[in-house]
């Protein structure tokens, strides 16, 4: 791929985890402030089928995690984006571009902009497993989340969930739960948030 091309088309089929620091639910999907009045946290996403212009994407995981100081629509972020080791120079240079908004489409380029440093990007070996409520995920020794069922509080009954967003940026359908582990340790980038926020879903994303 040729660094000067701008509209470079570019799609996918995926399926998606999310994990971040705001209490079950996430008011950021009710366009409220997040529960601590800052937010960390991050999609990741192994894509089924997809395309960056003649480079094909099929079976590929990535994932962009950030920390931001306030609600993310304000900005001041820091960010990363992790893609599989298994990616080709091509490859990883299309999902890199992708996630960092410059080849237009949704919902990265919504994202990017709030970002105000970029560390460089981390090829790793990803291991994922999706597995309703139970579902995880590793890049490396980096970045990982263990989901769980949320639990009523008083009977420890498990309690399951769904969002619908007809209009959400990164998914329509959000399957909650909480976050048995979730910790990102990466130089630049650390924090960690067991039993807060999680969700999975499949989602289509493009320019």
């Amino acid at each position: 791929m040729n660094n000067a091309e701008t509209k470079v088309p570019w799609s996918y089929t995926a399926d998606m985890m999310t994990a971040c620091s705001c209490d079950w639910g996430c008011p950021c999907n009710f366009n409220a402030p997040p529960t601590r009045g800052f937010c960390d946290g991050g999609w990741a996403l192994k894509i089924a089928k997809g395309r960056c212009g003649t480079v094909t994407l099929d079976g590929l995981a990535f994932a962009f995690f950030g920390k931001w100081p306030r609600a993310i629509h304000e900005g001041g972020g820091t960010a990363r984006v992790f893609i599989d080791a298994r990616a080709t120079a091509d490859q990883r240079q299309a999902l890199d571009r992708i996630v960092k908004g410059q080849l237009g489409g949704r919902p990265w380029p919504i994202f990017a902009p709030t970002i105000e440093t970029w560390h460089e990007t981390s090829f790793v070996p990803v291991e994922w497993q999706l597995d309703g409520a139970r579902s995880r995920y590793k890049f490396g020794d980096l970045a990982r989340l263990t989901m769980a069922p949320m639990r009523n509080p008083v009977s420890g009954v498990e309690v399951p969930a769904k969002i619908v967003l007809p209009d959400g940026l990164t998914c329509k359908e959000l399957n909650m739960t909480t976050s048995e582990t979730f910790s990102v340790f990466s130089p630049g980038l650390k924090y960690a948030w067991p039993g807060k926020m999680a969700w999975y879903g499949s989602t289509e994303h493009g320019s």
